[in-house]
């Protein structure tokens, strides 16, 4: 499964970078038709062309994680498209909630993982309190 990890030169970018001491304050699914899922602020999860993500960012890397079926991933991901943007996630970042696998409403990094264990592979432990953009660019 491919991933993008990027990052904004704007105030939002650098406070959820500082909130999550990570260098990424975002990132998606890359599908094998160059496009993106992802759960954006304000608009919840689209898919919309990579090229379009890329002009965003001030930094962006790329990155592929093994799972047993990309397709089913892949499939995941394309069927939340449409879901709201799950702002108590992004508050209980700072708040330290539990869980993360809220599955009406994602941000980023939860999408992200949820794609990976649609896919056949749970990279975090379901207990976790969080996953942020910086958890999942860590773990391999």
């Amino acid at each position: 499964m491919e991933l993008i990890f990027s990052r904004r030169r704007n105030l939002g970018s650098l406070a959820l970078r500082t909130l999550m001491w990570s260098s990424w304050s975002h990132c998606g699914v890359i599908t094998p038709e160059n496009t993106v899922i992802e759960a954006r602020m304000f608009a919840g999860v689209i898919e919309r062309p990579l090229i379009d993500l890329l002009e965003e960012t001030s930094k962006h890397s790329f990155k592929t994680i093994t799972v047993p079926d990309d397709a089913a991933a892949i499939a995941f991901a394309r069927a939340q498209v449409g879901k709201p943007y799950d702002w108590a996630g992004v508050v209980g970042l700072a708040l330290r909630r539990d869980g993360w696998e809220a599955p009406d409403a994602w941000f980023c990094s939860e999408l992200v993982e949820a794609c990976a264990v649609a896919g056949g592979r749970r990279r975090f432990d379901q207990q976790a309190r969080r996953v942020t953009p910086q958890h999942s660019w860590m773990v391999v």
